[in-house]
């Protein structure tokens, strides 16, 4: 039987890179997103024939309308839905800081805690949550929600480890520093400061690229890391080593 693999923030970014890694696998996808346009490309580019299956949902709105009917029992789960905006604390923007928290934290908590009240989730699955540098090794000014809400999302993963584990459920985090993404891109626009930053990464003075990223959370989902659980593991380069 095909395995089951559900993917939340399926449609850029880390979630996206991951996608591209292992497309070809056979297993059954499930990609929540909100825009499957560059998914749909890259199933036409390499001429993929099996059946996705597309879930259109926004996690900054109400998960009283996801339909988790449409889930089957998972054998993998990769939590990647998120989002960054700056603020600083002293021009603390309360909706900004909600929206990150909600779609960071507080929804990706309360899915995965439905899917395993609804027995979504098989014994022995993996489950592997994106979390940051950012909050869980080091701090950086107007990271104030974004920081709060990965720190939350490693001490969710330590905590569903634990109640999962009499099933045998492995759950981890990843904290990356940057990432080579869309993202980082508009982060930081300028050449010179994107460059001053990267130079601060000892190996390459570059930033992860997102298959390297998909490595680590291959690594997590298989059978290969059977006796890892709870854990926060840093992928950046040696960026935290240099702080």
């Amino acid at each position: 039987m095909k395995k089951k693999i559900l993917i939340t923030g399926a449609t850029s970014g880390i979630g996206l890179g991951f996608l591209k890694k292992i497309i070809k696998k056979d297993y059954d996808f499930y990609l929540v997103g909100r825009d499957f346009k560059e998914i749909k490309k890259l199933i036409k580019k390499n001429k993929i024939k099996k059946k996705i299956n597309y879930i259109n949902f926004d996690f900054n709105k109400n998960l009283k309308k996801f339909n988790f009917n449409k889930i089957p029992n998972l054998d993998y789960v990769v939590l990647s839905a998120g989002i960054i905006k700056y603020n600083l604390i002293s021009d603390f923007n309360s909706e900004l800081f909600d929206e990150v928290i909600n779609i960071n934290l507080i929804q990706t908590a309360k899915f995965i805690a439905m899917l395993v009240k609804k027995n979504k989730i098989n014994n022995k699955a993996s489950i592997v949550t994106l979390s940051s540098i950012s909050g869980t090794q080091m701090a950086f000014h107007f990271h104030y929600a974004y920081s709060i809400s990965k720190a939350g999302l490693s001490g969710m993963t330590r905590a569903l480890a634990q109640e999962l584990s009499d099933k045998f459920i492995r759950v981890n985090a990843i904290a990356p520093g940057m990432v080579d993404t869309t993202l980082s891109s508009s982060l930081i626009k300028d050449k010179h400061y994107k460059d001053i930053d990267k130079a601060k990464y000892p190996l390459g003075k570059r930033y992860a690229k997102t298959n390297e990223i998909a490595d680590l959370i291959n690594f997590l989902l298989s059978s290969k890391s059977s006796f890892i659980t709870g854990q926060t593991i840093v992928i950046d380069g040696g960026f935290t080593l240099t702080k």
